[in-house]
């Protein structure tokens, strides 16, 4: 763990704005603190920067955290973007309205209630473009909804927090909150889904039982990409579809023409969502004759019970995934075919071919 720009509790590393930067991707994760960022210009400040932009590629690539205590946009003479905000990916679609100050607020992430205890008066609001494969989620928001606290999370992978100044505690123990922060394991899943029911048939020596656990079945439901992606491999193989991990949760069939989109959303399936964007650019590009079967984990946050009867996909993407000949399904819904399939209710093969020939929303 490295802290740029304030002094850090005993056994954690930290380094100055002005010191040269060197081997910041060794480190699992990043506090940036802006309120010590010099207001001169030191020479190993603009290099230290395109060092830090780096760093932060490589950080979002591996799946890392990076926490930034937010200042006052520091302009340079004849630049645009701000050189302390320079390191953040598309820096251009950040936006934070300065305020005199504000002292209202709401938590959206428990995660974050102890540090934004510490807030008692805050000084900017904040915006985020929207840009493909990045979400912006709030923190924390005003009596007026704009956040005052938020996640960047890129392409489902690695999350910027900009947070606030504390206003209550010094500096130092501002920091040692958010290094107690990045220590803990952060619940990746809901209490509920180690209840989520799994076919006893799977314990029987049959087809199916490969030496599987119930568990990677139910990850089917879960927050981490990488056991959500496995669980969908397994239970499309036990529909006859093989296939291999080719992008981020992306799969590709072996001895078809298939892709195998996948995302994990909080709601349902709507054309401004960044994941729906990027698989919709993917169907639209020319030449493309791939079958595209598009399996999105909707309502992620909630139990499965409370999940039926609720809109999945609004009306606009289900007339462009019948257009394109896009077979769209929840988890729940596989998750319900899949049932179907290991109880010998329907065939392997009558499965992969409902997921192969179908075109639109595909409801189990």
């Amino acid at each position: 763990m490295l802290v740029i720009g304030s002094a850090s509790p005993d056994k954690v590393d930290s380094i100055a704005w002005t010191q040269p930067f060197h081997d910041l991707e060794a480190y699992d994760a990043l506090i940036i603190d802006l309120s010590s960022f010099p207001k001169d210009y030191p020479r190993t400040l603009f290099n230290n920067i395109g060092v830090l932009k780096r760093t932060v590629r490589i950080f979002i690539r591996d799946y890392k955290e990076i926490f930034c205590i937010l200042d006052k946009r520091f302009r340079v003479p004849f630049k645009r973007i701000p050189l302390n905000y320079a390191w953040i990916p598309y820096p251009e679609k950040f936006r934070i309205n300065p305020m005199l100050l504000g002292k209202s607020k709401k938590l959206c992430d428990e995660r974050f209630s102890v540090y934004m205890k510490t807030v008692e008066r805050w000084y900017s609001e904040l915006f985020w473009e929207d840009t493909t494969n990045y979400s912006f989620e709030p923190i924390a928001v005003n009596k007026r909804q704009n956040a005052i606290a938020a996640t960047l999370t890129i392409n489902d992978r690695g999350k910027i927090h900009f947070l606030p100044k504390a206003t209550t505690i010094s500096p130092s123990e501002a920091i040692e909150l958010l290094v107690g922060l990045t220590k803990k394991e952060e619940p990746t899943d809901f209490p509920w889904l180690a209840y989520v029911e799994i076919p006893e048939l799977l314990q029987a020596e049959d087809q199916w039982n490969r030496n599987i656990t119930p568990d990677e079945y139910r990850n089917l439901f879960s927050l981490d990409p990488k056991n959500f992606l496995k669980a969908i491999q397994l239970m499309l193989e036990d529909l006859g579809i093989q296939t291999l991990p080719n992008a981020d949760l992306d799969l590709i069939a072996l001895k078809s023409n298939i892709v195998v989109k996948t995302t994990s959303i909080n709601g349902k399936v709507e054309a401004q969502n960044p994941a729906v964007n990027q698989v919709a650019k993917f169907v639209e590009k020319p030449n493309r004759n791939e079958k595209v079967i598009f399996i999105v984990n909707t309502y992620r946050n909630l139990p499965l019970n409370e999940r039926a009867g609720k809109e999945q996909v609004d009306f606009p993407m289900k007339l462009f995934f019948e257009a394109h000949k896009v077979s769209f399904l929840t988890t729940l819904s596989l998750f319900n075919l899949w049932k179907k399939v290991v109880a010998y209710q329907i065939s392997p093969q009558e499965a992969s071919l409902l997921l192969q020939n179908e075109k639109g929303e595909i409801t189990i």
